[in-house]
């Protein structure tokens, strides 16, 4: 993603809020400010858990992306009523093939990564998120395909590194344990010219968290 395509997906993001959000000349978040007092949904901490779907892919241009299956575990602390920081671990294999030669050849990599993201709740439904991700690399391979014959290499050390990157969320809070989300995210690290790996991924993720503890409202 280049800083034009970034600028617009920021300004995008932040317009859909606000136009969503504002109605009867007063944001909902306002209203929902204004609204009852904390109830039994709301926890100062709270600790998630859920699987994650993953379709990532290079910014080469070359390569076709597949869903893989991740999951995460996350923790959130409340600022407020309506804004909480996130943060956790996930699980994120990414996927990817492109024609080598003449056979096909698909990149699986592993990582865990570690996100830090601020969440608005404008209702007690709706949740939008803004963030970093921290994307530390596990291990990999190349398998090569060519007719029936499948070759399995294990990629050596360096090759590829860890990220670093943005997240950009928006939840759907589903009863009062549920959360189903949907992430854009990217992440970047400078790659040497000879190499035809890529460190910089871009994509998108669907998930489901659910609400396994969280702290009791003080009396």
């Amino acid at each position: 993603m280049n800083k034009k395509t970034c600028c617009i997906v920021f300004f995008s993001f932040f317009l859909g809020i606000y136009s969503s959000l504002a109605q009867g000349g007063e944001l909902l978040i306002q209203q929902y400010s204004k609204g009852p007092g904390l109830d039994e949904n709301y926890a100062k901490w709270s600790l998630r858990f859920g699987p994650q779907l993953n379709r990532i892919n290079t910014d080469l241009g070359t390569s076709s992306p597949t869903l893989t299956l991740g999951g995460l575990l996350e923790f959130e602390y409340r600022l407020s009523k309506n804004v909480g920081l996130v943060s956790g671990a996930q699980y994120t294999p990414i996927k990817y093939s492109y024609i080598e030669g003449d056979s096909t050849a698909t990149d699986q990599l592993k990582y865990i990564s570690y996100p830090l993201l601020l969440r608005l709740q404008p209702t007690p439904k709706v949740s939008f998120g803004l963030g970093v991700v921290y994307q530390v690399y596990l291990k990999g391979d190349k398998k090569l395909e060519k007719e029936e014959v499948q070759i399995l290499t294990p990629f050596a050390e360096g090759i590829f590194r860890n990220t670093i990157g943005g997240n950009i969320q928006v939840g759907y809070h589903l009863g009062r344990r549920v959360l189903i989300f949907g992430n854009f995210r990217w992440v970047r690290r400078a790659s040497p010219p000879t190499q035809p790996q890529t460190n910089n991924t871009s994509g998108f993720q669907l998930g489901i968290a659910y609400r396994i503890w969280k702290s009791k409202l003080s009396p």
